[in-house]
């Protein structure tokens, strides 16, 4: 898709804003935005009849490429389910839509897994925020969306007593034996495993989250080592995670 000088200059100021500016909050985001203004950045028009108790930066419109222009970030029109239950609601929000569509996009990009060798994604995604910003259902309502016909999802809750042994437990027991050394979901399935929450795990004298470095590891390396006498210290890889 060719793309001219004006679009580019407006996909450049979107891709800025979540690059630099994501982890910024509300307060930090006008102050971003403002500092856009001075540089006479391609900003989308502002909503000034919009009744908000925040005022609106670049970080509440998203740029279509195809209409080669800004939009609100809106939530899709939300159906209420045919059995109410109050506290498992999940309603969208312009906050919600955000965080699952960048979600999204990086869980699509290509992981390198040699100079040679690219494996379509998931990619790993590390959600971020202060308590009671609905991080927890962000995620919920992403994973509503898989088709269960290709992608499994699994939620482990860390705690501060979460061990390692914990962690790599909960992850066998979703699994299948596909050959000597090779693992992975049943049914030639993906799986999406939704950790929640990472900053729980207890933090020992030297600093560190054990229960950590074993996530780390499965991400890093894809697999765990086998804890079965038989085979104690063989690796076990684990493939489509």
């Amino acid at each position: 898709m060719e793309v001219d000088k004006a679009s580019f200059e407006k996909l450049f100021v979107y891709a800025l804003a979540w690059s630099c500016g994501g982890l910024m909050e509300q307060d930090e985001r006008e102050k971003f935005h403002k500092y856009l203004e001075s540089r006479n950045a391609p900003l989308p028009q502002i909503q000034s009849n919009k009744v908000s108790i925040e005022k609106e930066t670049v970080f509440d419109y998203w740029f279509d490429i195809k209409a080669k222009t800004w939009k609100v970030w809106e939530p899709e029109e939300w159906k209420p389910p045919k059995r109410l239950i109050f506290s498992q609601l999940l309603i969208p929000t312009a906050d919600s839509c955000r965080a699952e569509y960048i979600i999204q996009k990086i869980s699509k990009l290509p992981v390198m897994r040699s100079q040679l060798r690219k494996e379509p994604g998931h990619q790993n995604t590390l959600l971020v925020g202060s308590s009671g910003t609905a991080k927890t259902s962000v995620v919920l309502m992403y994973m509503m969306k898989f088709d269960t016909a290709f992608m499994l999802s699994k939620r482990i809750n860390f705690s501060s007593a979460t061990l390692p042994v914990n962690f790599q437990f909960s992850i066998e027991s979703e699994i299948d034996k596909k050959n000597s050394k090779m693992y992975g979901p049943p049914g030639g399935k993906k799986l999406t495993v939704f950790l929640d929450d990472m900053s729980m795990p207890l933090v020992n004298k030297w600093g560190d989250q054990i229960t950590l470095e074993i996530v780390r590891q499965l991400i890093e390396a894809k697999g765990f080592y086998f804890l079965e006498k038989e085979n104690r210290g063989a690796f076990k890889i684990i493939d489509d995670l």
